[in-house]
């Protein structure tokens, strides 16, 4: 009986790969186009994305990617900041590395109950989240400390809201030495053990209150102009979107979208 030549085996097992990757390729742009249409839909299918773990090539970061926006847009803010930081390991470009971090920092900041900081120990857990979100954001150079030498704008400017928010957490006093004043005027009929009762707790409860409205108020304002943003954007482009297609940016409403405060 006449062998197959070795060269024809390798051939048949060069070409069975060559098949694997096409049809995995086809396969993962099909499951981002199902997901994108869900997400676009309000319906968040993380175990359609799941499956691109499998297998999971070219943009490995992807799936990683738009399970973070998933978990985010459910509020698993932990769960989210898992997915950011694995998609991060798998070296994505410069534009979608940017996208990653600037989503990964508002994840790490949604981890705190700025509603609840009535220790210090939570106080301090609080600056130190924050601070992994500032260093997340500094990284690569998208944002910097001083000067006008970053590489995003976004970045930039949520490095900046960061920062206020910490300052606010280490140094309330300072924040509230007017309103304090006011505090001591109006309450020196009191006796001092009362008043200073009253204050302290006066101050706790308008260090929440701040910290609350200016997440809330960065929120929105970053909110207005993304949504300003995504309705041009939208006006020139088709109605359908993949992420697979162009490495991780759908082109309606795709999960990239979430820089928000």
């Amino acid at each position: 009986m006449k062998k197959t030549p070795l060269r024809y085996i390798f051939l048949l097992i060069f070409s069975l790969v060559i098949c694997i990757a096409g049809a995995s390729i086809v396969l993962r742009v099909l499951f981002n186009k199902s997901f994108v249409r869900k997400y676009n839909g309000g319906v968040y299918d993380k175990r359609t994305e799941e499956r691109l773990l499998f297998l999971n090539f070219p943009e490995s970061f992807l799936p990683y990617y738009n399970l973070g926006n998933a978990y985010y847009k459910e509020e698993c803010y932990s769960e989210a900041v898992g997915c950011y930081t694995e998609a991060l390991k798998m070296y994505p470009p410069d534009e979608k590395e940017c996208s990653i971090r600037i989503n990964l920092a508002l994840a790490l900041c949604n981890t705190i109950d700025f509603t609840d900081l009535s220790s210090q120990d939570k106080i301090d857990t609080a600056i130190y989240i924050l601070y992994q979100a500032r260093d997340t954001l500094l990284e690569n150079g998208w944002a910097v400390d001083e000067g006008d030498n970053y590489r995003d704008a976004d970045a930039q400017q949520l490095k900046e809201d960061i920062d206020k928010m910490i300052e606010k957490l280490k140094d309330p006093e300072n924040s509230d030495q007017n309103q304090e004043n006011n505090d001591e005027s109006s309450d020196g009929e009191n006796d001092d053990s009362s008043e200073d009762d009253n204050k302290s707790s006066a101050k706790e409860k308008r260090q929440q209150d701040e910290l609350q409205k200016n997440k809330e108020g960065a929120m929105k304002e970053r909110q207005e102009a993304q949504q300003a943003a995504e309705g041009e954007k939208r006006a020139g482009e088709n109605q359908e979107g993949s992420i697979g297609e162009n490495g991780g940016q759908g082109e309606n409403g795709e999960p990239q979208h979430i820089k928000q405060w």
